[in-house]
């Protein structure tokens, strides 16, 4: 009985204090969908600060093959529970740069001015 406490209480000294797990570099496609959708919105964060294109498409590339899709489909869930309307504006920025459209994003386009006849 001993020996088995002692052998447990080793065990998680060396798993928990002396050579603990450490996980680097994880790939964003891994996440929780929670946690997804948190990276999608640091990406549109990102851009609206940078506007570095490349990096914001790098970035949602990250994501998988359905990157832009899940980028859209993250939009469109924030615009249907009406959230932060800024985040949707950056959301809905990115999401069209990188070309995914949707008629609900309409509103929160910005406004192109209209050419003079």
């Amino acid at each position: 009985l001993l020996g088995l406490v002692i052998g447990i209480g080793l065990g998680l000294a060396i798993g928990w204090v002396f050579w603990p797990t450490e996980f680097t570099d994880a790939n964003p496609t891994v996440l929780e969908d929670r946690y997804r959708r948190d990276y999608v919105q640091l990406i549109a964060d990102g851009y609206a600060l940078d506007n570095n294109l490349v990096l914001a498409q790098q970035r949602v590339g990250e994501l998988g093959e359905d990157g832009p899709a899940y980028v859209l489909q993250v939009l469109i869930e924030m615009i249907l529970r009406q959230d932060d309307e800024a985040a949707i504006r950056r959301l809905t920025r990115l999401a069209n740069d990188i070309g995914q459209y949707t008629p609900a994003m309409d509103p929160y386009l910005p406004a192109t001015p209209e050419a003079a006849p």
